[in-house]
């Protein structure tokens, strides 16, 4: 069942429905029905053990080798799909916009609200898997789609990596271990785990530009390029400004008073030309997306930013996005620490930069030409880094309203330069 709303913009949801008969009541329901000697309960099938084995092993038997079935989806599966009888179903935490399931040897993730069209983690997900033989990701093991004029991602179905959690939750557990001094080799875990996602990031890049098939092609920036992206951020960093305007933080005010500095800045640094390229991108990148295994990192989740329409995710952009996206994220990481260790302020910030500059490092040593030369890698991150900060300031007024004056912080950092000190060019091997 696809469920469309009202309003402005149709929108269509993703909500498979299927019938439980049974007197006992499920945990999750959507009402009891009783129609003639029928009787139990209407359930959302992604939400029913019981119902979710159901749901794939009838599409399996409707369309076993990836037909299109009469309903009108279509079940594509890949060597590694779990077998029948080995569907062990957990429940992985409820998310914004998607629900992810355990499901046998994968992970089964159905999007929620839908697009017109493959979703671009599917998209991606299949040229890594093959053609662009990166390693560092889940592998696709096949999809739930939709078939018609306009076809649509319903579900894919990913390899399961087992891990010791994302790097998120796995710098924040090193930073606390530090200033604790639980765990004195913790410093050099976070420089090693830096330095690895700095390598692994280039990778993928490579991968994304390599021209292995014909939408994953590097392609030069054009100074249109470079006008677009900086239009796009001036106009974001207008809007926010204008939000933040009599905020009763001091710190925020004075954000706002250097609105035609910030302004200034971003355009200057779009004003000289680069000779990196630009490349399809996960583009949403930050530590969340990255589990942690014994020996290495994969990055996951390729959904892009969720509020863009798809067009806009797939365009290509400077890989400088999503090494800003990362670093943005070391940040957050510092200072939720310090919020909980205030005495351990100067040693957090040292550690992180410290990690950055061994992430960029490793990236920039095996990126190519991708980024051009630093001079100009450098006006590149400084732009999304502003994107960025400005996308934060928004989000956490919208949403955790006590923490803007974390990245409104950041905003003034990078305007004053204090925010690259890790990343001159003698920080630099």
């Amino acid at each position: 069942m696809i469920i469309q709303t009202g309003g402005r913009k149709a929108e269509s949801y993703f909500l498979p429905i299927a019938v439980k008969r049974t007197s006992d009541k499920p945990a999750n329901f959507i009402c009891e029905i009783k129609l003639g000697p029928l009787c139990g309960f209407l359930v959302d099938a992604l939400e029913d053990d019981d119902a979710l084995r159901a749901l794939v092993s009838n599409l399996e038997r409707a369309a076993d080798d990836g037909r299109d079935v009469e309903s009108g989806l279509c079940l594509q599966r890949q060597p590694g799909f779990p077998p029948a009888g080995l569907r062990e179903i957990k429940r992985l935490g409820a998310e914004q916009s998607n629900t992810s399931v355990r499901f046998g040897n994968c992970i089964l993730k159905a999007y929620r609200k839908l697009e017109p069209g493959i979703q671009p983690e599917l998209e991606l997900g299949r040229f890594l898997s093959g053609a662009g033989k990166f390693s560092n990701t889940p592998r696709i093991l096949g999809s739930l789609e939709t078939r018609g004029p306009k076809s649509v991602t319903l579900c894919v179905f990913q390899e399961l990596i087992e891990n010791n959690g994302d790097a998120w939750a796995v710098t924040c557990r090193l930073l606390e271990g530090w200033t604790k001094r639980m765990h004195p080799d913790a410093r050099l875990r976070i420089i090693e785990l830096a330095a690895r996602l700095g390598d692994r990031t280039a990778r993928l890049h490579n991968s994304l530009g390599s021209g292995a098939e014909a939408e994953f092609s590097a392609e030069p920036i054009s100074d249109t390029d470079i006008t677009n992206w900086v239009h796009e951020i001036c106009l974001s960093a207008t809007s926010v400004l204008d939000q933040l305007a009599g905020h009763p933080s001091s710190m925020c005010r004075r954000l706002v008073a250097h609105r035609q500095d910030l302004v200034s800045e971003i355009r200057r640094l779009g004003a000289t030309r680069v000779q990196g390229r630009k490349i399809r991108l996960h583009g949403d990148l930050h530590l969340g997306q990255v589990l942690v295994t014994r020996e290495d990192v994969f990055i996951i989740d390729f959904e892009g930013e969720p509020l863009r329409p798809f067009e806009q995710r797939r365009l290509k952009v400077s890989p400088m996005k999503d090494v800003a996206g990362l670093l943005r994220s070391l940040d957050y990481a510092r200072t939720t620490m310090q919020k909980q260790s205030k005495d351990s302020a100067a040693g957090l910030a040292h550690i992180i930069d410290e990690a950055k500059t061994a992430l960029l490092n490793a990236y920039f040593s095996k990126s190519g030409g991708l980024a051009g030369d630093w001079a100009e890698a450098r006006n590149l991150l400084r732009i999304f880094l502003y994107e960025k900060t400005f996308y934060e300031i928004e989000y956490e007024l919208a949403n955790r309203p006590d923490w803007v004056e974390i990245p409104v912080s950041d905003a003034l950092a990078l305007l004053d330069g204090n925010e690259l000190s890790c990343m001159d060019e003698q920080a630099l091997a």
